[in-house]
């Protein structure tokens, strides 16, 4: 630990020394002053294309809406124009017309127009190739896209489906990309590694010292001219080490629960620094069981660690009373998931009686219980990236250890956790659902047991022909028929205890207020929007 804390400090040392001076307003020859502003990340940026699914390459995620735009934008949960204007849907759900913005241009000068649009419709899918469908179904469903005319153009699908227009928000992987990024073969040019070529408020042109990446106004931005002349993201790996750079001035700003955890958002408040809470949730955080491997086969097992989790001392002492206790897989509010469930609360006696009603006891006095000579015992496999996930993961295993189930935390990067989740070598798996523009829509066509191996459909393999509804759900566009399944969904899910959902998650921004004066959760909430913030 001391050692630790040594690093943390020669690094946050050797930033300081190297860091660009994070000054809102610098005086540069010329140029006059230039409203500036430095964010942190975890990640390298490595390419700079939309559609990014190399694991190096994921932090540009966070950030996408500043560089690139899509046809609808996703805000306050309502779908609104983007690069289009307006649309038509058609009364059976397989054309959709959009009427585009005119006089936009790409960073690097080619217009936006109906054949760009094309373009990159015919292109998403074949760089998408194998996970085609993973972020989103409707570009599984493309037939053809046919340009009417400069500024209009048709979307023709192969079967209707409910929930296109969120997809066509996705700012991954349905953002609008300049006709010159790709190759004759529909694959990206490495252009994409040292450019954005979008119709975003801001650019990239290569600015980097492999540590630093600096971006600047897009001075052919169409829409409202944002304040901030440039910002720089800092490469920073440790959450610590950021709160350093945070306090010693190199970064004026965190955003997102993957920055900080919820105790050092309570140290950085009472510090002096504005932090802040979003209104909504960003996605839900649940327990996927495995229910193909024991104990969690069993269905009274599932129940009683069910009834063993208390979500509300969770929500109060792990999450420091900023996040929702959740009794299903998302919140009420969204599309369809009003639904009625008898859920489990926290009651440890009822999930003792269950067990032992089904003949599991503690006959040696160890404290793990057993039946016909098995152990009630397993893991719970997470992801070491989250930064709460080590005190979430003791406390869960603790509250299981009451009742006589014992699970050992399991911690793993994210691609070792992938691959566990996926070969099926957990008990128990964290994860959390899509968030945002994905929810609940791509969360539930992801949750057909035939989509992939991971841990949520492996999870609905026990729900009564999910495969079935699922396949229906997605060709309909019956609201009625709609909420049927969501309701069959979500019931199974807790009849038969294939999850606990834990909390529903509230973003987190702690920012430097000498320099900033506000900060407006916008779409994802977790994501970063520059144009959001405003400098004093």
């Amino acid at each position: 630990m001391i050692l630790k804390k040594i690093i943390i400090m020669l690094m946050a040392i050797a930033l300081l020394l190297t860091s660009i001076a994070s000054c809102s307003k610098t005086t540069i020859d010329t140029e006059g002053e230039i409203n500036e502003l430095t964010l942190s990340e975890s990640w390298n940026f490595e390419r700079f294309a939309p559609l990014t699914l190399e694991e190096s390459s994921h932090g540009i995620m966070y950030y996408t809406r500043n560089f690139y735009e899509t046809l609808v934008s996703y805000d306050n949960g309502e779908i609104v124009p983007g690069l289009a204007e307006s649309w038509e849907i058609s009364e059976d759900g397989l054309v959709y017309t959009f009427h585009l913005r005119e006089n936009v241009k790409f960073t690097d000068g080619e217009p936006f127009d109906a054949e760009a649009v094309k373009k990159n419709l015919e292109f998403i899918p074949l760089n998408l190739g194998i996970y085609n469908g993973y972020f989103g179904t409707v570009t599984t469903l493309f037939d053809k896209v046919i340009v009417v005319d400069p500024y209009t153009v048709e979307v023709h699908l192969i079967q209707p489906y409910y929930a296109a227009l969120n997809d066509f928000a996705m700012e991954m992987v349905l953002a609008m990309v300049s006709p010159n990024a790709y190759n004759e073969d529909g694959s990206y040019k490495d252009t994409l590694k040292t450019a954005t070529l979008g119709t975003g408020p801001y650019m990239y042109q290569g600015d980097t010292d492999g540590t630093t990446y600096t971006f600047v106004k897009n001075p052919a931005y169409w829409a409202e001219e944002p304040q901030i002349d440039r910002f720089h993201v800092k490469v920073i790996p440790d959450n610590d080490a950021r709160q350093l750079a945070l306090r010693s001035n190199e970064v004026d700003i965190l955003v997102g629960v993957r920055q900080m955890s919820y105790n050092s958002f309570d140290v950085l408040k009472a510090a002096g620094y504005t932090a802040l809470i979003s209104d909504g949730a960003s996605n839900t955080q649940y327990l996927a069981f495995n229910v193909e491997k024991s104990p969690f086969d069993d269905l009274n097992v599932r129940r009683a660690a069910s009834y063993a989790i208390d979500k509300t001392s969770i929500c109060k002492n792990v999450l420091g009373g900023m996040a929702t206790e959740a009794n299903s897989l998302f919140p009420s509010h969204l599309p369809y998931c009003h639904v009625e469930l008898a859920t489990y609360g926290y009651n440890t006696e009822k999930a003792i009686k269950i067990l032992e009603a089904s003949g599991w006891f503690d006959t040696d006095g160890d404290g793990v219980r057993e039946k016909d000579g098995l152990q009630l015992k397993g893991e719970l496999v997470y992801e070491t990236d989250d930064t709460l996930m080590e005190d979430l993961a003791l406390v869960l295993c603790a509250q299981l250890k009451e009742v006589g189930i014992e699970i050992k935390p399991k911690g793993m990067e994210i691609a070792a956790c992938i691959d566990e989740y996926a070969n099926g070598n957990y008990s128990i798996a964290h994860d959390s659902t899509y968030g945002g523009v994905w929810d609940p829509h791509t969360t539930i066509t992801n949750a057909h047991p035939k989509q992939g191996n991971d841990a949520l459909n492996r999870a609905f393999r026990l729900a009564d022909n999910a495969g079935e509804r699922i396949d229906a759900l997605n060709i309909t566009v019956d609201k009625e028929k709609i909420k049927k399944t969501y309701d069959f969904i979500l019931s199974e899910a807790n009849d038969k205890a294939l999850l606990v959902p834990l909390y529903h998650a509230n973003e987190l921004v702690v920012y430097n207020n000498k320099k900033i004066r506000e900060y407006t959760f916008e779409g994802q909430l977790g994501y970063v929007y520059v144009p959001s913030i405003k400098l004093k």
